[in-house]
């Protein structure tokens, strides 16, 4: 995926991501960190935005970097609920931060002075998830000091900024028992990354 890759991984690891059961990957062939069914966005078959249904029931689903992508986010987490057994696992990401690099936020790089996109045109960032509980973590605190290098004050401005659609994390309490750790990366072009680990309710 990029530069940050070897950071989530890190962030997964160290979060002690545990697999039981039957799982299902969401993300992408490259940072597919476990064993598992393998559902690849990059390869489109499947699609965080359209009316989608698994295969079958999992014990543990791990979304890597693709929540970011759904236009509903609650929507995608209902769908993850639905396709998880009795007392699963969900684990989920989000990141926050590429709008310093790209106008319309698009997601990819910049080769030879051109944007170029990650795997089709249309993706970009969506969505992200937020609670003012996050603001007491000292990840999100040296993110927020980062920021002011780029004009923000205020964070809530930064994420409205960059996405449209903000999931709380009381709405995803509804549907899982929480937890969350937060991670912090690169003063120079600051990004945030939340990770939830949600057992179904």
């Amino acid at each position: 995926m990029g530069r940050s890759d070897p950071f989530v991984k890190k962030f997964y690891d160290d979060s002690s991501v545990t697999t039981n059961g039957k799982t299902a990957l969401l993300g992408f062939t490259n940072n597919n960190w476990y064993q598992g069914d393998c559902y690849d966005l990059s390869l489109r078959n499947w699609d965080i935005n359209s009316d989608w249904k698994l295969k079958q029931k999992y014990d543990t689903i791990i979304c890597t970097r693709v929540a970011y992508f759904s236009k509903d986010p609650e929507d995608f987490i209902k769908r993850c609920y639905d396709n998880l057994e009795s007392g699963g696992t969900l684990w989920v990401d989000w990141g926050l931060g590429d709008h310093w690099r790209f106008e319309n936020y698009k997601i990819g790089w910049v080769k030879d002075g051109e944007h170029e996109w990650a795997y089709n045109k249309e993706n970009k960032l969506y969505s992200t998830i937020w609670s003012y509980k996050f603001l007491k973590h000292h990840k999100t605190k040296q993110f927020m000091s980062w920021i002011e290098s780029k004009g923000y004050n205020y964070l809530m401005k930064a994420i409205q900024d960059e996405v449209p659609n903000i999931l709380q994390l009381e709405t995803f309490e509804k549907y899982f028992d929480t937890k969350y750790e937060i991670e912090s990366l690169w003063p120079d072009s600051p990004q945030l990354y939340i990770l939830l680990n949600g057992t179904k309710k």
